[in-house]
């Protein structure tokens, strides 16, 4: 139960994280200059790492899920 758990929190994380991503790299777009690529990379940056240790969360929760899985 408790590795489901893990699996859902990475893949929450994973969402969160590519939004954030997302979001940060439209910014200076969608701002048409107002915001510039400097302002807007930091929150990139942070977004990125969140969502690859979010991918590292979800894949081991999904390891030890399908490993514990009972055969029937």
């Amino acid at each position: 139960m408790l590795w489901k758990i893990v699996l859902i929190l990475g893949i929450l994380g994973v969402l969160l994280g590519l939004a954030g991503t997302g979001i940060s790299a439209a910014l200076p777009i969608a701002t048409e200059g107002r915001v510039s690529w400097e302002e807007a990379a930091i929150p990139l940056i942070a977004g990125a790492v969140f969502l690859v240790i979010s991918f590292f969360v979800f894949l081991i929760g999904l390891i030890f899920v399908v490993k514990n899985r009972k055969k029937v």
